[in-house]
């Protein structure tokens, strides 16, 4: 049996963006992966289908594993001869007990590897405007954790006196015992302080207080765990950069997949928002029904494609069947979406017609300019798509083959999850790529959806959640991945 290795690796504070190149790697290489409740589950589906993923997630007075219980767990996956990755939320080795969990590798002969993460004590404090130090104010700072208080082993006497700026993680739960220690040691009243709770989330909000008045303001606030505790004047020198990111503390669900779905969340991201993508539909190919028409391709003169998967399935059919471009000899091609063309294009054949507007109902009121009675089109589909198309053929008289390349099923994986996360009104808004989207996210999130604001890509994805009984928010000026995200950015920062 191979020697497995473990990876004890830190995923960041939170925001997506914030994981290293290294530690998403290996998420995406790994075996086995046993991951916190904090700033990593996000990154799970990043994982390959066959990875085993733990959960080990720890909250206050809730462990599902404890400390030596993930240890043996790391060890035993790593006998197996696995690639384990032991992904921890924030730094492995900032009060991550990350050098334990090292100690009993070590001890048991496994080999390990380490990849730092960006920590939360000073990336939470960034995003917040607050700088750690600041050359007017502080040249130096100290981190403690809350949960040394319990065993009183926390010298405030000496931490009161300290100069530059205090730094509290974890300490939520005793905030007001540490206040009231901090000044009866001498620590001046008025100190500013700010805790900061989902910091580089969407959920951050944060509250401002002098030290003597910090515990009760964040009670009334409803700050509670994860916060970072941030003391001293450097408090006072807070900058909003958020100002600059009009989608910050937004989150969106992008109900879509693929390379649109990414180009979208790109564009978001960049304005600050924090995104989910999501394919409420699996795919799932009818390449059986492509036979025939690809083996009677020379009777045909048109093919239309109206979306990616149609060209992956109708493609994947012709290899099956040890078939090759030079097939399509004779054969115009039609487009709609900029997507489409280019999984047309990138095998070597360049598409003839693409309407103005990427929807059906435009390129219908195209077909009569460049169709004639003469033709015969082959149109690969999934079972859902609009009806548009063939009906315009048959009022010019042209034969249209209607083929099911493609079904779309409801997706049953993160399904669950999602549900929770519309319950919980964790959403701010919903971006559409397709009516099949709209269908299924509408079945999988129920009427919680109708708490967010819904965008559409098009014509009938805007028709399809009407029909569902939703409001469209705004509906994109052109039917694309960028024309989706720009307005869903520009909803929000009108909104602002």
């Amino acid at each position: 049996m191979k020697a497995g290795r473990v990876y004890i690796a830190g995923a960041g504070p939170g925001d997506e963006k914030l994981i290293s190149v290294g530690a998403l790697e290996l998420i995406k290489e790994a075996e086995v992966i046993v991951y916190d409740r904090l700033g990593a589950k996000r990154f799970l589906d990043y994982a390959n289908e066959n990875c085993e993923m733990i959960d080990a997630g720890k909250q206050p007075s809730h462990h599902r594993l404890n400390q030596s219980q993930i240890n043996t767990l790391l060890i035993e996956k790593a006998k197996e001869g696995k690639k384990v990755l032991r992904l921890k939320g924030g730094d492995p080795f900032l009060f991550g007990r990350g050098g334990e969990e090292c100690e009993a590798l070590e001890k048991a002969g496994i080999a390990f590897e380490v990849i730092p993460g960006i920590s939360s004590f000073y990336s939470v404090c960034a995003y917040a405007g607050i700088p750690v130090t600041h050359r007017d104010v502080a040249s130096s700072f100290h981190v403690f954790t809350g949960h040394r208080v319990e065993k009183e082993k926390l010298d405030y006497a000496n931490i009161a006196k300290m100069e530059g700026t205090l730094i509290f993680l974890m300490s939520m739960k005793r905030l007001d015992e540490i206040s009231k220690k901090l000044i009866e040691e001498g620590k001046a009243k008025d100190t500013p302080v700010s805790a900061i709770q989902w910091g580089t989330t969407s959920k951050q909000r944060s509250i401002t207080a002098s030290l003597s008045e910090i515990a009760q303001k964040a009670k009334e606030a409803g700050i509670g765990h994860p916060s970072v505790v941030i003391m001293g004047d450097v408090v006072t020198q807070k900058m909003d950069w958020q100002k600059y990111r009009p989608l910050f503390g937004k989150h969106i669900l992008l109900a879509g997949s693929g390379e649109s779905a990414l180009e979208a969340k790109k564009i978001l991201q960049q304005q600050g928002a924090e995104v989910t993508v999501f394919s409420a539909i699996e795919i799932v190919g009818k390449q059986e029904n492509m036979i025939q028409a690809i083996n009677d391709l020379k009777e045909y003169t048109w093919i239309f494609f109206t979306s990616v998967y149609s060209v992956e399935f109708f493609f994947e059919s012709m290899k099956k069947q040890k078939k090759d471009i030079r097939q399509l000899q004779g054969i115009h091609i039609f487009c709609i979406g900029e997507k489409t063309k280019e999984a047309v294009e990138k095998r070597g054949i360049f598409v003839d017609r693409m309407p103005k507007e990427y929807n059906s109902k435009s390129g219908a009121e195209e077909m009569e300019c460049f169709l004639t009675k003469e033709d015969k089109i082959l149109f690969p589909a999934s079972e859902l798509a609009s009806c548009i198309l063939e009906k315009k053929a048959k009022q010019l008289g042209v034969k249209m083959i209607r083929i099911t390349a493609y079904e779309n099923h409801q997706r049953q994986k993160g399904k669950i999850a999602l549900q929770k996360a519309f319950e919980k009104g964790i959403f701010d808004g919903v971006g559409f790529f397709s009516s099949s989207q709209v269908k299924n996210m509408f079945l999988i999130a129920g009427e919680s959806i109708k708490n967010c604001q819904l965008f559409a890509i098009g014509d009938a994805t805007e028709q399809a959640i009407i029909q569902k009984g939703g409001i469209v928010k705004a509906k994109a000026n052109v039917s694309t991945a960028k024309g989706l995200a720009e307005v869903i950015c520009k909803s929000y920062d009108n909104h602002l």
